[in-house]
């Protein structure tokens, strides 16, 4: 569930020349600094960032984008936005102190983008999952190959013109974490009773691929939620080869990952997986205490590393 949308309301910019007021925010091209960042007070792990934004009447010559994940000047952060690449009109690239720019994806002609003209942009986060939608219509949407940082919201402008950011504002959710296991009674059971109820406690939204409800086929379900989760956990006690293939997939993406194993069912772990840390749990009452103590003591202290590993 989205929380209400927050508007940006005070600015601090980083870099750059800008004009400020409440409601906008207006980068001032010059030739000798072509580059502006500004941070407003929202911090966005999974939700949306929603702006209008005009480019000068040279459009060719500017950039206006969303930043996502700033943490600090020598951390790495991702823009989404109007104008930029290689001469794109859409694009999502990411910054890294120590290699540059980095385009992720883009499309579109940049010659298409109209001089003061207001698009309403949307840039939507959900877990390494981003797209981008102007005026209405998705045009972006790319896989990031780890986690982002949960950093502050911002806007960045490039160009020797102006570029002009309005009714900017932030709509968050809860983080997610996607529970992967077998589907009998006694896993439905550790779920409802131990697993929802601990990511409750921590505002994180727990659910299985059997919690989503529409056409389609399965997998494509599993990997859209385990791509748009900030953190997997997985039961492992069966050797069940649809968990492994979950689990492996959870990996690939670097995903903050926990494993539950019941203790008395678990004679040995698979070799690819000895050398992971593990939850072990007993199927008593004082059993049932230790891992949800467990199990919050791993989510509070990857929530608390901005679900990156």
């Amino acid at each position: 569930m989205m929380t209400a949308s927050k508007p940006f309301s005070s600015w601090a910019p980083i870099m750059g020349y800008w004009q400020l007021s409440d409601a906008r925010a207006t980068f001032v091209g010059e030739p000798t600094f072509p580059r502006g960042t500004l941070l407003g007070h929202s911090r966005l792990s999974s939700g949306t960032v929603n702006a209008t934004i005009t480019l000068s009447e040279d459009a060719s010559d500017v950039a206006g984008h969303i930043l996502l994940g700033y943490v600090s000047p020598g951390s790495p952060y991702i823009t989404v936005g109007l104008g930029g690449g290689d001469s794109e009109a859409y694009v999502i690239s990411e910054f890294s102190p120590n290699l540059g720019w980095n385009r992720l994806e883009g499309i579109g002609e940049r010659s298409s983008l109209l001089g003061e003209r207001s698009y309403a942009v949307e840039v939507r986060a959900n877990g390494q999952r981003l797209s981008l939608s102007v005026d209405g219509i998705r045009v972006l949407t790319h896989v990031l190959p780890q986690p982002p940082e949960t950093g502050q919201v911002g806007l960045f402008a490039w160009g020797s013109g102006a570029v002009t950011f309005e009714a900017v504002a932030v709509s968050a959710r809860p983080p997610s974490a996607f529970v992967v296991m077998q589907f009998t009674t006694q896993f439905d059971e550790l779920f409802e009773d131990v697993i929802r109820p601990v990511c409750a406690d921590l505002e994180i939204e727990a659910y299985r691929a059997s919690d989503i409800y529409r056409p389609g086929v399965i997998i494509q379900d599993i990997i859209q939620g385990l791509t748009d989760s900030q953190v997997v956990i997985a039961e492992i006690t069966p050797a069940n080869p649809n968990v492994f293939y979950e689990l492996g997939y959870s990996h690939a993406l670097r995903k903050p990952t926990i494993l539950l194993a019941n203790r008395d069912e678990t004679d040995r772990l698979p070799f690819d997986l000895s050398g992971f840390r593990v939850i072990f749990y007993d199927n008593t009452i004082r059993g049932k205490s230790s891992i949800e103590s467990d199990l919050r003591r791993h989510l509070f202290t990857i929530r608390d590393n901005g679900f990156r590993t």
